[in-house]
């Protein structure tokens, strides 16, 4: 398979997962807990879960969401597990996914389809493009949040898989200043901390926007981001984001 017909096929694939979330979401809206767990016939709830959100248990008909969370989080947590009982219920799709990716690299394809689908459940594409018609902006992260009653993460993984490749969302606070979450390409891990020289670091303290490029932490060139302070943290989106040398 050449590099393009993999590009294709891989967006293929995310045009499917956002297909059958779309139709899920229609079928079983309002999208109560209790109506997403019974949309592939389980039921669901919380649990102590060691070092993960959420598990799907087949074997007794149950998806554990991670106790803790909160109402959002938990929210999304069950429709990301939704997510993979319906990619486990398409077998072309299925099919699909290991032709496009091998080893680790499908395991990590599974998770951001998982979480692409669960965003579209929850969050519709439409709505996102149509709040991006005036530019990417980090306002969207928390004004989508509030209109929709879903997660902060929820709108950025929308909002990623709106911008298309090479598109990054991320959520910074606390002190020093360090990841709480991204998404996208070239994202850092969760409490990656930013040096005290950072961009974003001034954003904070200085309580005023950013516009440009930027370097991430592994040296994930930006060509393009946003980010403007509010309540102690830092929202980015970014455009253009690729792996230095790469």
């Amino acid at each position: 398979m050449t590099a393009a017909e993999t590009r294709r096929l891989r967006a293929a694939l995310e045009a499917r997962v956002l297909e059958r979330a779309a139709a899920f979401r229609e079928r079983y809206a309002p999208l109560t807990p209790d109506r997403m767990a019974a949309g592939v016939g389980f039921r669901w709830r919380t649990a102590a879960i060691a070092g993960r959100d959420g598990l799907l248990d087949a074997a007794s008909g149950t998806i554990l969401v991670a106790e803790g969370q909160s109402p959002r989080r938990q929210r999304f947590t069950l429709a990301h597990e939704v997510m993979h009982r319906l990619i486990e219920q398409d077998g072309e799709l299925l099919s699909d996914l290991h032709e496009a990716y091998e080893g680790a690299a499908l395991e990590r394809a599974l998770e951001r389809l998982c979480n692409l689908g669960a965003a579209e459940m929850l969050l519709p594409r439409a709505e996102v493009e149509r709040a991006l018609a005036a530019g990417p902006n980090p306002r969207l992260v928390w004004e989508l949040a509030a209109r929709f009653a879903v997660s902060e993460p929820t709108v950025a993984v929308a909002l990623v898989g709106a911008l298309g490749p090479g598109a990054l969302a991320a959520v910074f606070g606390g002190d020093p200043l360090a990841v709480y979450f991204a998404f996208g390409t070239g994202a850092p891990a969760r409490g990656t901390v930013l040096p005290a020289e950072h961009p974003l670091v001034a954003v904070r303290a200085a309580g005023l926007p950013h516009r440009g490029r930027l370097v991430l932490p592994g040296e994930v060139r930006v060509e393009r981001a946003w980010a403007r302070p509010r309540r102690g943290r830092v929202y980015l989106l970014a455009t253009g984001v690729g792996a230095a040398g790469g």
